[in-house]
């Protein structure tokens, strides 16, 4: 198979055997960089394909492969996880956890309320009344291109965090400080009990997949 991409106005539109490379869901794969066009194309002429799901070329192929309910479907997702953002919650049982995460969370949380104008509240427990997210988040996220809504939603998901995302996004954090903030918890008790080794492949591939959407996000932006 001959795999090339040619640029169409503001638009690096790829090609499979000298016609049009579609999704499964029959859309154009295209993409708005000369160097991410390279990356993709590179991984489309190996004989043998990547095979994560967060691979560029897998992650270009999902972006181009949404429809408008499918991104419908994931801003509801990532305003979903809003609603039960990780960094929200507070350990009642122990205050020095407790204010290690005021210290280190609360700056992000005070600044998302005043940039989307929407009141969050730490809790204390899982269960709580649905937060009131508002209008200023969800048109934030329909202005978002497929791409980058491929990022947030990826992000979000894993972290379980769309608050530090939204940062992220922003390129106010990286993926190594975005992935110390939302495990603060988890860490701080690694450091009581100890850790499995088992444990330790865990979070490596997490904090590898997490590298792997930022190392796609430095590409199309």
């Amino acid at each position: 198979m001959n795999f090339k991409f040619i640029r169409i106005e503001d638009k690096f539109v790829f090609y499979k055997n000298n016609k049009e490379f579609l999704t499964p869901s029959g859309n154009l794969v295209y993409v708005h960089k000369k160097t991410h066009a390279n990356l993709v194309l590179e991984e489309l002429v190996k004989k043998k394909k990547n095979q994560s799901p967060n691979s560029i070329l897998n992650l270009t192929l999902f972006s181009c492969n949404l429809n408008i309910v499918e991104t419908n479907q994931i801003k509801k997702k990532i305003s979903e996880n809003l609603e039960y953002d990780c960094i929200l919650h507070r350990s009642s049982e122990d205050s020095e956890l407790t204010e290690k995460m005021n210290t280190e969370l609360n700056c992000y949380i005070n600044n998302f309320e005043i940039e989307f104008k929407v009141k969050l509240e730490i809790i204390d427990s899982f269960f709580k009344k649905k937060l009131k997210i508002g209008n200023n988040f969800r048109e934030y996220l329909d202005k978002l291109n497929n791409f980058d809504l491929t990022v947030f939603f990826k992000m979000s998901s894993l972290t379980k965090s769309s608050i530090l995302t939204y940062f992220f996004i922003k390129k106010k954090i990286n993926y190594n400080t975005l992935y110390k903030l939302t495990n603060i918890e988890y860490t701080y008790q690694q450091t009581r009990w100890g850790l499995v080794d088992e444990q330790k492949k865990i979070d490596q591939s997490n904090i590898d997949d997490l590298k792997n959407i930022s190392f796609f996000f430095k590409k199309i932006n």
